[in-house]
C-alpha cells in the first residue's frame, strides 16, 4: 500500500474494553500477509459476487477466495492496512500500486473471457467473468485499485471497516493518488461515499449488481 505512514493508531471500538487488547490500525508487516488473506475470505464468503463466481458450497467459496486472496497478498510487497487485536489481524483494507491492477494483468483477456460460454454456476473459473468485466471498467489513469476490504465477521459493526479506510484514503491523499475500487451491495455504496467515493458506472455482471466507484485526493 502506498508508502503507508509508519505510526501506529490506536482506535476504541464499541462494545471493547482497551483494557484488554486494544485494537490499532497500522500497515501490515508482510509477514502478517497470509492471515490477512484468511480475514478477507471469511470476510467476504457470503457476499453477492463470490456466491455467484464460487456457488453455494461454502467450503468451496472459502477454499476458493483464500485462495485467490493469497495469490494476492503474495505480489503485494508493500504493507496493506489492517486492524490488529494484540497480534491477530481483525480487518483488512488492500490496495494494488498503479499498473499492477486486474486492468493491467487481466485486461488482455478480458475479450475472449467474455466471448466463451458462461461456465456454470458453481465452477471455478466463473470468477473470471468478474474479472473481465472489472478490467474493461477499469481506470486509464493510474491509480490505486482498493480490495478486498473486509472485516472478520464477529467483529463487524464496530466501525473497524471505516477505520481501516480513512486510514488507507489518508495516505492516498498525502500521495495525491486517485482510488478505484467495485462493490456489489448498496450498503458498501454509502460507505465508501462517506470516504468521499463517488459512482461513475453501474452494470449487473451474472446478476449481481456492481458499482465502480472512484475517490481524488483531496
Amino acid at each position: 500500500m502506498v508508502g503507508a505512514r509508519a505510526a501506529v493508531r490506536p482506535m476504541r471500538s464499541r462494545s471493547h474494553d482497551d483494557r484488554v487488547n486494544p485494537l490499532v490500525v497500522r500497515p501490515l508487516d508482510p509477514r502478517e500477509h497470509p492471515e490477512a488473506a484468511a480475514v478477507a475470505a471469511r470476510a467476504l464468503r457470503d457476499a453477492p459476487t463470490t456466491i455467484a463466481s464460487h456457488g453455494d458450497d461454502l467450503l468451496a467459496r472459502m477454499a476458493r477466495t483464500h485462495r485467490t486472496f493469497v495469490n494476492l497478498f503474495e505480489q503485494l510487497t508493500e504493507p496493506q492496512m489492517g486492524a490488529l487485536c494484540g497480534s491477530c489481524p481483525v480487518g483488512i483494507a488492500a490496495a494494488t500500486p498503479p499498473g499492477a491492477c486486474v486492468g493491467a494483468l487481466f485486461g488482455p483477456y478480458a475479450s475472449a473471457t467474455l466471448a466463451r460460454p458462461v461456465p456454470a454456476f458453481g465452477e471455478p473459473e466463473r470468477e473470471q467473468i468478474f474479472w473481465a468485466r472489472w478490467a474493461l471498467h477499469d481506470l486509464d489513469e493510474a491509480h490505486w485499485h482498493i480490495g478486498p476490504v473486509g472485516v472478520e465477521p464477529g467483529f463487524q459493526g464496530r466501525g473497524i471497516g471505516g477505520a481501516i479506510m480513512r486510514e488507507l484514503c489518508a495516505v492516498l491523499d498525502q500521495r495525491g493518488a486517485v482510488g478505484w475500487l467495485e462493490t456489489d451491495k448498496e450498503i458498501n455504496v454509502r460507505f465508501y461515499a462517506g470516504l468521499g467515493f463517488e459512482v461513475v458506472d453501474h452494470e449487473e455482471i451474472l446478476e449481481v449488481p456492481t458499482w465502480y466507484m472512484r475517490r481524488d485526493p483531496t
